[in-house]
């Protein structure tokens, strides 16, 4: 069999190692600059990131940027110390951290391209009546049944593993069905820090908007494959980038059936290119002859 690697991406940072900071200044890695770069481009200014700043906590926009500038400068690390990925994948909004380390944007733009994807959509992140909600414990086919019995319009928009998924929609009807799932003995129900229901088809009437601001953006093939989270085709042409940006952004996504695609392709070392360690919590629920690899340990 041959030996393959991948790298993967997160969308947010729900818990912190602690170690992050510390990573970045033993492989003489200034975050700073990083910050630097995307407040230039955006022009707006972001503050230094240390562990207790709120600015990064309480604002949705700040969080994707400090997430995705995270998972940069990881990647470009284990880059630089000749650890190449054969294969890439970004959950959520961790596909511009993949196209960015792909070289299909630059880290500039994957900011720019983060901050217009948020802007387009704020008339509904502003209304705070949507939102997102996780499951843990249930099966897709128990929270189907919830959401038709309890919120017909509520959506499933990820499935995480067989037992893990995220719900999307109208606030209320979220926290209707995270109760409802409680009450079916759900490990876990518990509302996402977001107010924008990504993935569901209240974005959709984005998608011609959104796909005018990408094509907008010089966008290149990716050198290295990168796995869709929508349907876990494998491409590089720059075509296929820019659908699977729209697609990310108005379409559900499936990164259970993403990791399996990584798996059937002989992927057997997995690097979590973010802070915190929430796609090793949720791999451990998907079965394949794979590792998770610290890139704290590197």
């Amino acid at each position: 069999m041959i030996n393959k690697t991948a790298f993967i991406f997160p969308a947010f940072i729900t818990e912190f190692t602690r170690n992050e900071i510390e990573f970045l200044d033993k492989n003489s890695t200034d975050f700073n600059d990083y910050l630097h770069k995307a407040s230039v481009a955006l022009n707006i200014d972001l503050p230094e990131f240390s562990y207790n700043t709120d600015v990064y906590k309480t604002d949705e926009l700040n969080s994707q940027l400090l997430a995705y500038l995270l998972s940069c400068a990881f990647s470009d690390i284990l880059q630089k110390k000749g650890i190449i990925p054969d294969l890439i994948a970004g959950y959520s909004m961790g596909i511009y951290a993949s196209l960015y380390a792909a070289k299909s944007i630059t880290i500039e733009d994957g900011a720019k391209l983060i901050f217009s994807a948020y802007n387009l959509v704020n008339n509904l992140t502003g209304t705070r009546i949507y939102g997102m909600g996780a499951i843990i414990g249930l099966s897709t086919k128990d929270v189907g049944n919830l959401i038709q019995d309890s919120a017909p319009d509520l959506e499933i928009i990820n499935i995480n593993n067989e037992h893990s998924l995220v719900i999307a929609g109208k606030k209320d009807d979220v926290l209707l069905v995270l109760a409802k799932a409680k009450e079916e003995g759900a490990f876990s129900a518990a509302e996402l820090t977001v107010d924008t229901p990504y993935h569901s088809k209240y974005l959709l009437k984005y998608s011609d908007r959104f796909e005018n601001l990408v094509n907008s953006f010089s966008i290149k093939e990716a050198v290295i494959p990168v796995v869709s989270t929508y349907n876990q085709r494998i491409f590089t042409q720059v075509s296929d980038v820019k659908k699977e940006l729209i697609f990310n952004l108005t379409r559900k996504i499936n990164w259970y059936k993403t990791m399996q695609k990584l798996i059937e392709n002989n992927v057997n070392e997995i690097y979590e290119c973010g802070a915190g360690k929430d796609l090793k919590k949720i791999s451990r629920f998907i079965e394949g002859d794979y590792k998770m690899k610290s890139i704290y340990k590197i």
